[in-house]
């Protein structure tokens, strides 16, 4: 909500607002003691919390409180669920995991839980189904569903972690087209624009699959900083792609659709395409006019970060290579005027001499 709509509808403002409700479940959570429960609702109520508080300046307190609450949604049932129950159980997990998996990715962090998943996906089904009670752990929805959006992270999120066990750069290029393929026919060709969430999971998906190319051709993702992806054209085009990746939070307000998801929206750090256009910029000339808007973008882009993030071990990564971007660009700049200097000065050194 807009600052305007919120001292509209609650009489205060936006900051006043965050901080009064969010006290509020707090204190909430805290009467349901959240910390022992095993209470299914208080568990939704928790994780639905560390959720949100991800894109609050609050952000660097949801990750320990994630590992609290897997470890309150992995104790034993004693089987005693029903299969709604069950499937609610999943989806909370599978949303933990898919938080930590970021937090891994966007902020250096250290996995909380690096075992094998032994819990199954959330299921496509519609929440009109599942408070049917009417499920089977076979039904899946053809169609967009409420666990959709889910389902299209999560996609991504294994794929992403398979790259790391792929032998060669062919085998991980089919991982990514295979997750593309994926979602497109089982999610996407359902997002008609109907629902306002259809949009956003058309560009959240496009930006993460980006994230993926950008991991396995990006020198900066690799051992050593220094090499060379065997392919210019390659290089040159996800460096456009990257530039416009890391442009989306100021073009997010120049589109209605964008803006009903800018809360969302700046929960991503996009690390992979901020880390390849600064590693690029150590390498590209910085008299052309791309570099140069590249330059500003990321800049700015790392500039949103929070300063906590910025502490962090992928934080520390770039803003060393930004500045490093931003000495080798001021040195551009210095030999640029010098030159101009020195063609302005030639002229005139001449007319002298001849006037001798």
């Amino acid at each position: 909500m807009s600052a305007e709509d919120i001292s509209a509808l609650l009489g205060m403002d936006k900051v006043a607002a965050v901080k009064t409700y969010r006290a509020a479940t707090e204190h909430a959570l805290m009467r349901a003691n959240f910390l022992v429960t095993d209470d299914l609702a208080v568990l939704q109520a928790f994780v639905l919390f560390l959720s949100l508080s991800s894109f609050t300046d609050e952000a660097k307190l949801v990750w320990p409180l994630t590992g609290i609450a897997q470890r309150l949604l992995t104790t034993d049932t004693t089987g005693s669920d029903c299969p709604v129950s069950q499937e609610i159980r999943h989806r909370l997990y599978w949303q933990l995991w898919y938080m930590d998996k970021r937090a891994v990715e966007d902020q250096g962090k250290s996995a909380l839980d690096t075992t094998e998943n032994t819990v199954s996906l959330p299921r496509n089904i519609t929440d009109t189904v599942l408070d049917s009670g009417h499920t089977s752990s076979t039904m899946q929805d053809k169609g967009w569903t409420e666990a959709s959006f889910l389902l299209i992270r999560l996609d991504i999120a294994r794929t992403r972690s398979s790259l790391a066990t792929a032998q060669s750069l062919y085998e991980k290029e089919q991982l990514i087209q295979q997750c593309h393929g994926r979602i497109k026919s089982r999610y996407l060709a359902s997002c008609d624009g109907s629902q306002p969430i259809h949009w956003l999971a058309k560009h959240v998906s496009s930006v993460l699959i980006a994230e993926m190319w950008f991991e396995i051709h990006s020198a900066a993702c690799s051992s050593t900083l220094g090499a060379m992806i065997s392919s210019q054209g390659t290089r040159a085009k996800l460096f456009t792609t990257a530039v416009s990746i890391i442009d989306i939070p100021r073009r997010v307000h120049e589109d209605s659709q964008a803006k009903a998801w800018s809360w969302l929206l700046k929960g991503y750090l996009q690390f992979q395409p901020l880390l390849f256009v600064a590693a690029e910029l150590l390498s590209r000339k910085m008299e052309d006019s791309l570099s140069v808007r590249a330059w500003e973008i990321a800049h700015t882009a790392f500039g949103r970060w929070p300063e906590e993030t910025r502490r962090t071990r992928h934080g520390k990564l770039l803003d060393s290579l930004l500045k490093n971007s931003q000495e080798r660009w001021r040195g551009a700049q210095q030999e640029a005027a010098l030159a101009t200097a020195s063609l302005l000065t030639t002229p005139s050194s001449r007319c002298v001499c001849a006037g001798k």
